[in-house]
């Protein structure tokens, strides 16, 4: 094969998503699930509590590609209301603010024989995603995706986002791989492609539904674009 490690960002890349926090439905149902567990929210002043929350814990950093804990967002909202939650508690705000939050996600069909064809050929795979481990830890074992990786990193438990080229370091670092090996795989030229090319990596640029179509650059190594059959050289095998 070209490449011996295949990296896929997650939304948008291997599953379709959409999420909607901005409805007045969806901040009711979370101040209720808050009001339930004695913490007195109304849905309005929850969603300003929680935008100033995140907002705040953003600035904290001088680092313009921080990536916060969103944990530690729905336990600063319990202790505003002078309500002491546990990790267990914190996790089941987490799913339920991301259930109520969640209009679609769906794993793309091709995802599955892509992986089985790179695992016949003895490639590893592995996942880099700016996303929230509370959120997309339980979102892996929907999809069928929780034991399709031989490493993971996301931008939550690295406090650092794409395109900053520390979150791939990271990556090649704890699984022991080299960037001349590998191949980049995302449907956004602003993190995905930008990443790639910030750390000297081939990639891929997959344009799907969430992709903007009407970004041209950075350009990629190879694109795959909307309307165009998946199968493509860069993942064929040699035997």
């Amino acid at each position: 094969m070209k490449y011996q490690n295949y990296i896929f960002d997650l939304y948008g890349t291997l599953a379709d998503i959409r999420t909607d926090e901005s409805s007045p439905l969806f901040w009711r149902r979370v101040a209720l699930w808050y009001k339930e567990h004695g913490a007195d929210w109304t849905g309005p002043a929850l969603k300003a509590a929680y935008l100033r929350t995140c907002r705040l814990q953003q600035e904290s950093s001088p680092d313009p590609l921080y990536e916060l804990e969103i944990r530690t967002v729905f336990d600063a909202l319990f202790r505003e209301k002078a309500v002491l939650a546990d990790p267990q508690l914190i996790e089941e705000t987490a799913c339920f603010f991301r259930i109520c939050s969640l209009k679609k996600l769906k794993r793309y069909p091709w995802v599955k024989p892509l992986f089985a064809w790179l695992r016949s050929a003895g490639a590893g795979i592995y996942l880099l995603s700016n996303a929230q481990a509370c959120f997309t830890l339980p979102e892996l074992r929907f999809l069928e995706l929780e034991d399709a990786f031989d490493g993971i990193v996301l931008s939550s438990e690295a406090a650092v986002r794409k395109p900053d080229p520390r979150i791939m370091q990271k990556l090649l670092e704890e699984n022991g791989l080299s960037v001349r090996d590998s191949l980049m795989t995302g449907n956004d030229r602003l993190t995905d492609v930008a990443i790639a090319r910030a750390a000297g990596m081939d990639c891929l640029y997959l344009e799907t539904e969430t992709s903007r179509r009407d970004l041209k650059v950075p350009a990629a190594d190879y694109e795959i674009l909307r309307g165009s059959p998946l199968s493509h050289p860069v993942f064929k095998t040699e035997r």
